[in-house]
């Protein structure tokens, strides 16, 4: 008995090992693919002329460069004849003509060429800094002197829907005039493109303003006709 048990063992072994045997022949005989491998040619002609790049010299001034700055264009437009300036109280005060009796006024700059243009039916805006508000005039008569200085005349619609009047005399260094609007009756004078703009009201009693009711007649006295009128 044992002796059939150990011949069925070894019959098994021994059918493993060959069984094995025949497998690795057949792995060993299975052809392997070729690899490919690519040659890049190489210009050794270019390669032995290629200079090797230049020492910095550091002795010499680096390299100045300039940022370039963005130029912002001059602001030239008015959303109306006159708007807020930061230079006017200056150049009023530098030129000897601002009044020392002003309260709560604005300090403004004028559109002196749309002024001086202005002729009867066109209309034109006009600012009130204290109140943020504009008002559009109509113009209803232009009278011009004999030294070329215009008075112009207005009618202004207020929001309640009623009429309200505007005259003012533009020179060629000089602008000077009431406003009548809902929220007041407003003066504003300038010398050149500067001046103030205040509300009737503000003003005190001593403040001297031009007579602007009705404009100089042409005729050959070209005297100064912003200068305040005196009596006698």
């Amino acid at each position: 008995m044992k002796r059939l048990i150990i011949a069925a063992i070894a019959t098994a072994v021994l059918a493993f090992a060959i069984y094995k045997g025949v497998i690795e022949t057949k792995k060993a005989e299975e052809p392997t693919a070729p690899i490919a491998i690519d040659f890049v040619p190489i210009d050794l002609q270019k390669t032995r002329t290629t200079k090797a790049p230049a020492p910095i010299d550091m002795s010499k001034d680096p390299i100045k460069t300039t940022p370039k700055i963005e130029q912002t264009a001059p602001f030239e437009s008015f959303d109306a004849v006159n708007r807020l300036s930061d230079r006017a109280k200056a150049v009023l005060t530098n030129a000897k003509v601002l009044p020392t009796d002003l309260n709560n006024e604005a300090y403004i700059e004028f559109d002196l060429a749309t002024l001086q243009a202005l002729k009867t039916g066109e209309n034109f805006d006009l600012a009130i800094p204290q109140t943020t508000e504009t008002y559009t005039a109509e113009v209803t008569n232009v009278i011009e002197s004999a030294n070329g200085d215009k008075s112009i005349f207005g009618k202004v619609l207020g929001v309640d829907g009623r009429m309200h009047n505007t005259v003012l005399t533009v020179g060629k260094d000089a602008i000077y005039g009431q406003f009548t609007a809902p929220s007041g009756n407003y003066v504003f004078e300038s010398k050149g493109q500067y001046g103030w703009i205040a509300a009737k009201r503000d003003l005190y009693k001593s403040h001297i303003e031009h007579d602007v009711s009705a404009p100089q007649p042409k005729t050959d006295n070209t005297g100064d006709m912003f200068a305040p009128k005196t009596d006698g």
